[in-house]
Formats: C-alpha cells, structure tokens, sequence
C-alpha cells in the first residue's frame, strides 16, 4: 500500500516548511496532482500518494536536473561506512524531484538492491524450493554481458514511478572475472551500460563493493562524479590516506576528471576524536562538503523501511543535514559540468585558431610556390 503525505510532511521533505503555500497554489492552477482523503487511524486526511511526489518535486524541490544526464560513482575501499544508504538517498532524492534515476548495483553483498526494496517481497512462510526458483530468474549484468538478456530486460522499477535498478546477483562474481577476458576492459561498463543509460536517465548511480575490483575500475571510468563517505572514526580516516593516493594516481594514469565529492559519516558531537576526525577532514581533504550524515537510528531506520532520511525523518535535524548535504553535492555536480564545458569549448577554440593559423601557413606556402613559379 502507498504511503500517504500531508501538506506540512512533503513541504519539509522539499527542505522549507513554507512551501506549503506554493504546493497550495500549485494545486489550486491543476499544476501539480490534487491532494487526495486518505485514512488516518480513526480520522481521514488529506494528502499526497508517494507516488506522485516527483511531480511536485519537480516544481518545488532542490534537487534540479543537471544539464546533461549524469553518472556518479559511489565507492570507497572499506565497507560498513554508509556508501549505500548514500546511493539510496541520492537515488530516491533525486527520483522524489521528478528525475528519472537508474541505480546499477556493483557490490555483491546487494545492500543497495535489498534497500531499495527489491527484494524485500520474500517470505519468510515461503518454500525455498520456489523461493530459490524465483530469485534465479532475477536478470542481471552477467546475463547481459553473455548476451542471454538485453539491457531493458535487466532493468527493474523500484519504489517510485521514475526509481529503477539494475539488480546485484551473485553473478557479478563472474563477470568480474570475465573482464579480463575482452579488450578495453576498463570501459565496458561505460560503454555497454552507462552511455546507453544515460540516453534514457537524468541521473545514473552506481553503487560499487568496497573492494577495489575490474568493475570498482570500470565505475570510475564510467562516472562524471566520485561520492565517497569519510567515516569519522579512525580506521576510516588511516584507509582515507591511502585511498585518496591510490584515487590520484589512477586519474591521472587513466586521463580522468571527473569531480571527487567527499562526505563525512558517522560523525558524533559527543566523541573527542570522532569530532577531531571530522574538522580534519574539513581543513584537509579537497572537495568534502561542510555537513554529512551522522551516527543516526534514524537513518539505519529508513534504510530498513526502504525509504530516504527525508521521507522517514522529515522536519527532523537529521533530515534537514541530510538535505542541506545533497544541496551542497548538486552544487559540487554543477560546477563540474560548467568547468568541463568550458574546458571543452577552449579546446574548441584552440583548434579553430591553430586550424586557421595552419590554413594562413598553407596559403602563404601556395602564394610564395605560385610567385616562384
């Protein structure tokens, strides 16, 4: 059954209580989808079905589409530090404003699959004969690269009418593997997956193992831009210094630029070195954003309920970082598109002065060999 959300609910999930008079007006001119009367316990409200949130969102939120589709990457090299629940709230963020989102699950475990709620019909009354059957038939990247499913068969809706996810299977094991077996190997994923998904989709996430592995590499070739949480503790922040040298020399061994966004997690204010950890990633570390996601059961509980922090926990403190820190990644994501533009159109420009600049030599050679003659 949808979830239903109140006026007051949807204005703080778009991060600004007083959007409610705009939903109001929205509503009022046939802009936005009418509120509907939904029970309540033992009263009626009314309100929004999730389901057509994104069309609001489109109209009120923050969470802009990008001028080009994009691809993001979100990865670092140790596990349990809030990569995927970053995915999840990236991907429903972006869906709940009216993006079209595609997350591609790289990480065996398929934390990001079972959060975003595809898996999660199984039950717990059911054969495992038939259980075992149903999820065989799960299509997944392996069946893709073997040629046994095309990329559309492989790609499921989840949560949201605009929200799809090209699932983890245990398969990724061998198609890892696999990779090394065909030439170009670091650019498979970009150019059998992510190009052609970007055709389809705003936005393109890909949400990867925290083993540095052929598709863990496939991923950075394919992305625009790098997610990668800093967990403010200190096993975190000794792995962050030999991760980051690692990240440099593979960008620059592989010619790539895309925009590094560094995100502190599990942060407490109560912890000496936890906070110390954290400012020294602020002073430090180049692209990582003023605000992350602390230690919160709030958000373990909406990564269970397959939900992102906003809708579970709206008008909450921990909501309200959660979305000033997605503000503050769209910014980053921006940015980067504007410099590569231009970067881009002074290549451009550079190529048309040096082919004018040759076009000069070539006329100046055919007037001194037509004067000689």
């Amino acid at each position: 059954m949808d979830n239903f959300y109140p006026l007051k609910k949807v204005a703080d999930i778009y991060g600004d209580p007083n959007l409610k008079f705009t939903i109001q007006d929205l509503e009022s001119q046939n802009k936005i989808p009418s509120s509907r009367k939904y029970r309540s316990g033992a009263i009626f409200r009314k309100g929004w079905p999730t389901g057509l949130l994104p069309q609001i969102g489109e109209e009120v939120g923050y969470f802009k589409k990008f001028e080009k589709s994009t691809s993001v990457c979100v990865f670092t090299t140790k596990g349990g530090v809030l990569k995927s629940t970053l995915a999840l709230n990236l991907a429903r963020t972006a869906a709940l404003h009216g993006q079209r989102v595609c997350v591609v699950g790289l990480d065996i475990q398929g934390d990001v699959t079972t959060s975003l709620g595809y898996d999660s019909e199984v039950d717990d009354g059911e054969d495992l004969g038939e259980l075992i059957q149903r999820l065989d038939q799960t299509k997944g990247l392996c069946d893709y690269f073997s040629g046994e499913a095309t990329l559309e068969d492989v790609i499921v809706q989840v949560g949201l009418p605009n929200l799809f996810i090209i699932p983890e299977t245990p398969e990724l094991v061998a198609l890892n593997d696999s990779l090394n077996n065909i030439n170009r190997r670091e650019f498979w994923l970009k150019e059998r997956v992510i190009d052609p998904l970007k055709e389809h989709f705003d936005l393109v996430i890909m949400d990867c193992s925290p083993n540095w592995n052929k598709l863990t590499t496939n991923a950075l070739v394919a992305c625009d831009a790098l997610i990668s949480p800093l967990e403010c503790k200190i096993n975190n922040f000794r792995n962050f210094r030999v991760f980051s040298h690692f990240l440099k020399e593979f960008k620059d061994e592989m010619r790539l630029d895309f925009e590094s966004i560094f995100v502190p997690t599990k942060y407490s204010s109560n912890k000496k070195l936890s906070n110390d950890i954290l400012n020294w990633y602020y002073a430090n570390v180049e692209g990582c954003t003023t605000i992350g996601i602390k230690e919160s059961v709030s958000a373990e509980e909406a990564m269970a309920l397959n939900l992102s922090i906003a809708e579970h926990a709206s008008g909450k403190p921990i909501a309200k970082d959660t979305i000033e820190l997605f503000k503050q990644i769209h910014k980053a994501i921006e940015k980067s598109h504007s410099r590569r533009s231009n970067q881009s159109e002074s290549l451009k420009h550079q190529a048309r002065v040096m082919g004018g600049i040759a076009n000069s030599n070539l006329g100046n050679l055919g007037a001194s060999l037509g004067h000689g003659v």
